[in-house]
């Protein structure tokens, strides 16, 4: 149970808690209502998950007692999973956002009555599980959300059953914040990871439901220990989460499915001959897989070590997935290449990365395909395909994606990632937070010192979970001047790229979580609408934007301010509709020192955000980081660790933001939204 470390361990189990807290749910026939069904049977693997009340938020009633019920998962845990067996052992309607109609005003109003159950309602013996508010929030305009989470409020207050919404963490968070700003404060459950014994049943579970023919499942169980054992040492930062992922545990049981020997299999992984990652579960699977050539009788019969590996079967994968042309044959005769072409139209169509409808069958197979085809694919079309598709998850992202292309990239000599894949890899990281969890990103071009920096950018990703005592780091390098691209959510971010070219926005609105500060040459957006948001954590709210050029013809209306959120813009012409609200004037000097003091000194205050509940700290690692100290960076350092603007304490510094405005005269909005005052500049000149 250690596994749900954000959450108070008073279990909420579908025995316990759901059984009774939806005891007067009747389940009856409804209605034919897209996305609207009541669950037929129980699922055959199903192992229930933690779920625990979270103290991240407050709320008056308990989750006993509230009309209204928010659980949270991060992606990949299994919610769905969850919601449906909920909805099966209590007769509750499961209304799955991702497949009924869009989102708006009337969306449970409406969808009560088509599907025959509104007296029901009213009589209180049904409720209903709504599932993909993800799903939902990405199809819609947050006014369309919003005016669906009022309907679904007005709809459920003064009811003793309760209405449950099911999402990530970030669109619960987001729908917990909507409903606070009405005046209501629902409990929030969240679904926790499977700790080790419920993970080992798990995946013995699944290996017995898809290969029921399988004689020794004792050492079957020994190997999927063995697998998740090992696993769970190889990423260890992240506590036993990836040990107690769903699709890893059911990646781990399609490995020994697919074992002729599991003895061997336990055998070598026990004498250490065989390492064990979740890119080797894949890629055991892969291999596993080419021993379907065996019984292929070839004119040429050197093809049976050249054809269908690991590289080839990723192709013919990706072409699946993505929609992109099939991959040409290899060289070969035509009857090797009738024999060859057969084989593969079944092999593919049935590959256990494949859900048989050409979608990967679980988030790890589509991180192995996604990774793939983002670095190794030779098709441009075919990686273009990628990006496009990737991007459009905005926050429904894959959360198994990061930790496959980051192990990947990182075990080569080269950690350099395309700029344009960079958001994705972020909005994949933030995917996989829980609640109190945080992520920041800072990327930064690097001085040209050297012909190896000519044309590099530094990219940092801080991750940190709640209650973590140092923040997992991963650096990577990137392209100075090319295209880095971020989706249609974008939060905590730092870009410092005077040469760079970013584009913010995928499809119609993009939403910005503050902070984020954007210095760039070129910034684009093709999105019409730009909400900005302030941080979750309510410690910063100021949202900058800068750039050279500026490029949004479609951007029409002026950008939407949600809670106590700030946005400033500069670039040339910014004083025109719509941005004639947000313009801020760039200070400039004549003195290149002071400038470049001004910059290290806005650096070193805006690095201090919400890693820490309650204060404006930062990790010493982050803070004398030689990113921070270059150049005059060191010299800024020290002034403001004199003049106790900075203080050191447990590995930590902390920013006391009235001492900064006694010597500086600014506040940190100011050095957010780059407004330098007399007294900075005087300031700062100590140090050079």
């Amino acid at each position: 149970m250690a596994a749900l470390a954000s959450a108070q361990m008073t279990p909420y189990t579908i025995d316990k808690f759901w059984t009774q807290r939806l005891i007067a749910s009747v389940a009856q026939p409804i209605n034919q209502t897209k996305g609207w069904q009541l669950i037929p049977e129980s699922i055959q693997t199903f192992k229930e998950a933690p779920l625990g009340l979270t103290d991240e938020f407050t709320s008056d009633s308990t989750p006993w007692t509230s009309p209204l019920l928010l659980v949270s998962a991060p992606g990949a845990v299994g919610k769905t999973t969850l919601a449906m067996e909920i909805a099966y052992r209590t007769g509750t309607v499961y209304v799955n956002l991702a497949q009924s109609e869009p989102v708006g005003g009337h969306t449970l109003s409406g969808g009560l009555v088509r599907a025959g159950i509104y007296e029901s309602w009213v009589a209180e013996t049904t409720t209903v599980l709504v599932d993909g508010l993800d799903e939902a929030r990405l199809r819609v305009t947050q006014e369309a959300f919003d005016s669906f989470l009022l309907d679904v409020l007005d709809l459920s207050v003064n009811r003793n059953l309760p209405t449950v919404l099911f999402g990530r963490s970030g669109s619960v968070q987001d729908a917990w914040f909507a409903l606070a700003e009405r005046g209501v404060e629902v409990p929030v459950l969240e679904i926790g990871y499977f700790g080790v014994e419920d993970a080992i049943d798990f995946a013995s579970a699944k290996l017995c439901a898809d290969y029921p023919e399988r004689l020794h499942p004792n050492t079957d169980k020994r190997a999927i220990t063995l697998l998740l054992e090992r696993i769970r040492n190889q990423t260890e930062s992240d506590g036993d989460r990836f040990a107690g992922y769903a699709p890893v545990l059911q990646a781990v049981a399609e490995q020994v499915g697919k074992e002729t020997n599991p003895a061997a299999l336990v055998a070598s992984i026990e004498n250490g001959a065989h390492e064990v990652t979740l890119q080797d579960v894949a890629s055991a699977i892969l291999e596993r897989e080419r021993t379907k050539l065996e019984p292929l009788n070839f004119e040429d019969s050197d093809l049976s070590t050249r054809l269908y590996l690991a590289d080839e079967q990723l192709s013919h994968l990706a072409a699946k997935v993505y929609g992109n042309p099939i991959p040409d044959l290899p060289h070969m005769s035509p009857i090797d290449a009738q024999t060859y072409q057969n084989a593969l139209d079944t092999w593919v169509a049935d590959h256990p990365f494949l859900d048989g409808q050409n979608r990967p069958s679980s988030a790890v197979f589509d991180a192995v395909i996604a990774t793939w085809t983002l670095r190794n694919a030779q098709s441009p079309q075919a990686r273009k395909a990628a990006v496009e598709r990737e991007l459009a998850r905005g926050i429904a992202a894959n959360p198994i994606l990061s930790e496959i292309y980051t192990h990947e990239l990182l075990q080569g000599a080269d950690n350099f990632i395309p700029p344009e894949h960079i958001g994705i890899i972020y909005s994949s990281l933030r995917a996989r937070l829980s609640l109190g969890d945080s992520a920041s990103m800072e990327i930064e071009q690097t001085d040209l010192t050297g012909d190896d920096d000519v044309l590099t950018a530094e990219v940092e990703i801080f991750q940190l979970r709640r209650n973590a005592e140092r923040p997992r780091v991963v650096e990577l390098k990137t392209d100075r001047e090319g295209l880095i691209r971020f989706g249609s959510h974008i939060e905590d971010v730092d870009v410092v790229g005077p040469e760079s070219f970013v584009e913010i926005g995928h499809g119609n609105e993009v939403t910005l979580v503050a902070p984020i500060s954007i210095q760039c040459n070129v910034l684009t957006t093709e999105s019409r609408t730009l909400i900005v948001e302030p941080s979750p954590t309510g410690t910063i709210s100021t949202v900058y934007l800068e750039a050279d050029e500026f490029s949004g013809y479609k951007m029409t209306s002026v950008p939407v301010l949600r809670g106590d959120a700030n946005l400033a813009a500069s670039w040339p012409n910014v004083q025109t509709h719509p941005w004639t609200s947000f313009a801020v004037e760039k200070t400039h000097l004549d003195d290149p020192q002071t400038e470049e003091a001004l910059r290290r000194l806005r650096k070193f205050v805006i690095s201090f955000r919400s890693h820490s509940r309650g204060s404006l700290a930062r990790f010493k690692g982050k803070i004398e980081h030689r990113r921070m100290t270059k150049g005059l960076g060191q010299a800024v350092l020290e002034l403001m660790l004199q003049t106790d603007i900075l203080n050191y304490s447990d590995s930590m510094y902390y920013l006391n933001p009235d001492i900064l405005a006694t010597h500086t005269g600014l506040s940190y909005i100011d050095f957010m939204e780059c407004r330098y005052s007399p007294e900075a500049i005087e300031f700062v000149r100590q140090a050079i």
